[in-house]
């Protein structure tokens, strides 16, 4: 976390101990592990939070992605037409066309 050496928390522990004095001191660090501890506690919890944010997310949407591919595609728009009153309208989902659909057929189609 923070990139300190021994050498920087000797001087540390001796500047502590010339400022605050050797009765209070042990108080002090006491205080100093419970505020750490409250602080760890809490980005614990916050990444927590971070963590169960994403996989919430990445969950809906995954779960629309899927309802996109599974959806045909003939039933776009058909909720909309119903929830107006319309009658829906019949789509082509003939994938075989004539080539030429003005002229009429000289023989009906074979059954």
């Amino acid at each position: 976390m923070f990139d300190i050496g021994w050498s920087e928390l000797l001087v540390i522990g001796i500047v502590a101990l010339l400022v605050i004095g050797p009765k209070d001191l042990p108080q002090a660090f006491r205080t100093l592990g419970q505020w750490v501890s409250k602080a760890r506690a809490l980005a614990r919890e916050f990444q927590g939070h971070v963590d169960e944010l994403m996989r919430e997310s990445q969950v809906e949407d995954m779960k629309r992605e899927f309802k996109e591919m599974a959806r045909p595609p003939e039933l776009d728009g058909l909720e909309d037409e119903l929830m107006a009153g319309q009658t829906p309208k019949p789509k082509n989902t003939d994938p075989v066309v004539p080539a030429d659909t003005d002229k009429p057929l000289a023989q009906p189609p074979a059954p």
